[in-house]
This record gives C-alpha cells, sequence and structure tokens, in this order.
C-alpha cells in the first residue's frame, strides 16, 4: 500500500502521552511534545502548518496549539476548566471542542484567542467529540443526552440539532469523509465485560449504516485519508492490549499495520527491552516477546495531513 502524507498521532501508556508525527514517504519519526505531563488528540490545522492539542501541562486539561516541527507551543485556554477533543474549521480560524464551562460537559466554538464564540449546545447530558463537516454548515458531536451515547448534529445556520444514531450501546467519534461520508466508533459490551468496539461508515442523513471492521477487541480513534479513500485506526487485535495504527483501503477493504522505528516511543515511556544474564545478547526483536504486551504502549488520534 503506498502511502504519502505526515501523520500526528499519540503514543504512550498509563496516560502518559505525547505528540509524534510520522513521514509516511521517510518513515521518519518526531517527538512534539516533551516533559511529565499527558499530551493527546492532535488535530493538524487545516493548511497543514499547526496543530492543536490537548494538555495538562498548565495543571489542568487545556487546549494548546504549536506549529507543525513542535515549536511556538502555547495554551489557547486558560487553566481551571477541562477541555477536550479540540477540531478545526475548514477555514482554520475557529475551533470546536467540549468543555465544563457551567459546570456540564457541552459543545463550545473558539476563536483562535480562546475566547468562547458561541456555546453550542446546551443539554444536562454529556456532548462531546465534535468536528465540523467540510463545508463548516454542520457539526457532529456525541451525546449521552437519550441516556446511550449517539451521534447527533447541529446545524450551524439553523441552529436546530438532529439526533443520528439510536444504538443499544455506545455510538460515537464521528468525523466526516470530504464527501460527507460519516465515520464513526460503535461497541456493545460482551458476555465477558469487555467492550467490542467496530467502526462503521453511513451517509450523511445516518442512513446505510455498514461495519467495516470485524475484530473482538477495540477499533477506535477512526480518521479519513486526506483523499477520503482510506481510514487510519487504531486496534489492539494483535494482543489485546498495545494498540497499533491500521489502515484500511475502502475499496478493496485490504488492511495495513504502520510499521516504523518505535526507539522514541520506548524511550519516551521507559519501554526499552533490556537483556540480562543469558538474555544479554538476544537480539532486540526476541527479547521483546518475554515482555508483557502493555509493556510497549499504544498509538491512537491519528490524524493525516497530505
Amino acid at each position: 500500500m503506498e502511502l504519502s502524507g505526515t501523520l500526528a498521532f499519540s503514543s504512550g501508556k498509563h496516560g502518559d502521552y505525547h505528540i509524534f508525527t510520522l513521514n509516511f514517504e521517510k518513515r521518519s519519526v518526531w517527538k512534539l511534545t516533551e516533559g511529565e505531563c499527558w499530551n493527546d488528540c492532535p488535530k493538524w490545522s487545516p493548511d497543514g502548518s499547526k496543530i492543536i492539542f490537548i494538555s495538562n501541562r498548565s495543571g489542568t486539561q487545556d487546549i494548546w496549539i504549536m506549529d507543525g516541527d513542535g515549536s511556538s507551543q502555547f495554551p489557547l485556554t486558560k487553566p481551571g476548566k477541562w477541555h477536550s477533543s479540540p477540531a478545526w474549521s475548514p477555514n482554520g480560524q475557529q475551533i470546536v471542542c467540549c468543555a465544563n464551562y457551567d459546570g456540564n460537559i457541552n459543545i463550545y466554538l473558539l476563536d483562535l484567542q480562546g475566547k468562547i464564540v458561541k456555546k453550542i449546545t446546551d443539554h444536562p447530558g454529556v456532548d462531546y467529540s465534535p468536528s465540523f463537516s467540510p463545508d463548516g454548515q454542520k457539526i457532529i458531536f456525541t451525546s449521552k443526552r437519550s441516556k446511550n451515547p449517539d451521534i447527533w448534529v447541529y446545524d450551524c445556520a439553523s441552529g436546530t440539532e438532529s439526533q443520528l444514531t439510536h444504538f443499544e450501546g455506545r455510538d460515537y467519534a464521528a468525523v466526516y469523509s470530504p464527501d460527507m461520508k460519516i465515520l464513526s466508533v460503535a461497541g456493545l459490551i460482551g458476555d465477558d465485560g469487555r467492550e467490542n468496539l467496530e467502526i462503521y461508515l453511513m451517509d450523511a442523513d445516518g442512513k446505510n449504516k455498514k461495519r467495516i471492521t470485524r475484530n473482538l477487541g477495540q477499533d477506535r480513534f477512526a480518521a479519513w485519508s486526506p483523499d477520503g479513500k482510506k481510514i487510519i485506526f487504531s486496534s489492539d487485535r494483535k494482543d489485546g492490549q498495545n494498540s497499533r495504527l491500521i489502515i484500511k483501503d475502502l475499496a478493496d477493504g485490504k488492511e495495513e499495520q504502520i510499521f516504523f522505528d518505535r526507539e522514541k516511543q520506548d524511550f519516551e515511556i521507559g519501554a526499552k527491552p533490556i537483556g540480562s544474564f543469558l538474555f544479554t545478547y538476544l537480539p532486540e526483536f526476541i527479547l521483546r516477546k518475554f515482555y508483557p504486551a502493555g509493556y510497549f504502549g499504544s498509538e491512537r488520534y491519528p490524524d493525516w495531513k497530505a
């Protein structure tokens, strides 16, 4: 599978996540954030020059922004409130996110100075994971107002909200494709008490919902390729503990795990395999087999720019 462009994603374990980028042509990995803090949910700006992300380095979970190479990092929001799931408007002038400004988690529209432009939702139920449509006319989000998390849409022109899904389990984290298809994650709790998460595709009106992954485990954090022909997601299908990034071609159904030099990730989370005694001289790929699966952390929240 030929791939091009640059991927932003977070990697780590036990809440210690940092932002990385991966250039597909060179297979080179860059670590953009540092320190003993949690950095997550990266999103490229529409022009590909900047990245917004979540960080708790100031004490609370705030929205930060940085250049695409990791330089010029600064907070957009002030400490004291909880923020999550930031996403750019198509023109790059505003950011939609969820926050608890009034004690409840609602969807807000912010400018690039972090000021509230508009409160999008106002409901006692939790509203989260917002994302703009490509034309900027709609904001899709997840809401718990009907008890189970379902997908809702806010019409920016009329200010009305409509429910798209009525799933008995969780249905959340929806994103639009360039041609207005909707990708979402849905899951049910199995008899073993573990939730099986799969990725679904549906039309803009919520119809023709189709399951596009099949795995007894966690397929989530789904995003589109820049051309809308592939999806990228995080899956623990290999060992049930480590989540790795997988690309799926929607035309032929082929899947491919993204392999790259994980030295920077292993160093960040202290997961470098070390041999001792009789194992001192074993190659690293063999040493890895003697470690528990969760030792090497996970990748999540991929965002792909051309």
